[in-house]
């Protein structure tokens, strides 16, 4: 038998979010404690219910893009050996000023938890931070299916691109994040490593399935909320991505915390290519209820689609096996559509 991992003190902030509450279930089902740092009380409260685990606690902050805003907690759990930063802030349409609403906002949340980490965090040996493909590649890459790229790269966008859209400063906002997190890293040499994880286009079923609707679905997973809401003869928009499950997602944050060969490394998961034309297919295929209702489209060939090289990234992981598209697509469905 495998030996299972001594249980480790595991803060996280973002632990209330859609991958975020993947990453807690993977956390306390191999026996870790786990603290949810959060600044919505009613958001930590229905965690805390809807979870009910011994293992489990929230620690309510007034924000986190303030320098000293969570060391009362990292004071309070001085045994904690893990600190996973997966707070972030994501586009949104009621985002007016990209600059300060995304790029300082995520700067600041990140910026003021290592500081408050390398102060307080006595105990924490690894920050994990939950990165993105847009820090490595620009939307023309990240939203195509034959560009070549790999785990080595770094979007090439200038700072000023934010200007062009909320996506542009999205991308912007998380490259420019975790290069001052490896800056931070050089110049402050901290008690602890950093390892970062980098997902694709993140899809796939909530934890929770009492917490969402086919008009209530976390940014990512509505692209197949509005699949669903399509009828005979509309059009399927054209949409394509390198996509990763939301379930793998969190297992790459888990897995990574004892590696030694994770540290100080970039980790980018990406394990299929979401389109809308496929996903639509597996959808008429898979739900007998839909065959009829929704519109037909030729799938894309998957000799079309083109892998990024992520070796390195792979072997750090060395996953089995990874959730497939029908797997992610057919178990959101299934939640929306109670079925």
């Amino acid at each position: 038998m495998v030996p299972k991992p001594d249980p480790q003190t595991v803060i996280i902030t973002g632990g209330t979010g859609y991958v975020g509450q993947h990453i807690v279930a993977q956390l306390l089902h191999h026996g870790h404690n786990v603290v949810v740092i959060d600044v919505s009380p009613t958001q930590a409260t229905e965690m805390i219910q809807l979870f009910n685990h011994p293992n489990l606690q929230c620690k309510i902050v007034d924000q986190l893009n303030q320098p000293h805003s969570i060391d009362f907690v990292l004071r309070k759990f001085p045994h904690a050996s893990i600190f996973i930063a997966s707070a972030a802030v994501v586009p949104r349409d009621d985002i007016v000023d990209f600059e300060r609403e995304i790029i300082q906002m995520n700067h600041d949340i990140l910026k003021c938890s290592l500081d408050s980490v390398k102060r307080y965090g006595s105990g924490v040996e690894r920050v994990i931070l939950t990165s993105s493909t847009a820090a490595y590649v620009a939307p023309d890459k990240a939203f195509a299916i034959n560009v070549t790229y790999s785990d080595d790269d770094w979007n090439p966008l200038p700072y000023d691109a934010w200007k062009e859209s909320v996506s542009s400063a999205y991308f912007v906002s998380k490259k420019f994040n975790e290069q001052m997190a490896w800056q931070f890293m050089k110049d402050e040499q901290p008690q602890f490593d950093l390892v970062t994880i980098a997902p694709a286009f993140c899809i796939g079923p909530a934890y929770f399935e009492s917490q969402i609707s086919i008009d209530n679905l976390p940014s990512s997973t509505s692209l197949v909320g509005d699949l669903l809401k399509l009828t005979k003869h509309d059009t399927v928009p054209s949409f394509a991505a390198g996509a990763v499950d939301v379930r793998d997602v969190a297992k790459a944050h888990v897995s990574v915390m004892k590696t030694p060969k994770a540290s100080g490394q970039r980790i980018l998961v990406e394990a299929y290519k979401f389109t809308n034309a496929n996903a639509v297919n597996i959808l008429k295929s898979h739900f007998p209820q839909l065959k009829d209702k929704l519109p037909d489209v030729e799938p894309i060939s998957e000799s079309k689609f083109v892998e990024p090289n992520l070796k390195r990234s792979k072997e750090i992981l060395a996953f089995d096996k990874y959730y497939t598209l029908t797997d992610s697509v057919v178990d959101l469905a299934r939640q929306l559509l109670k079925d």
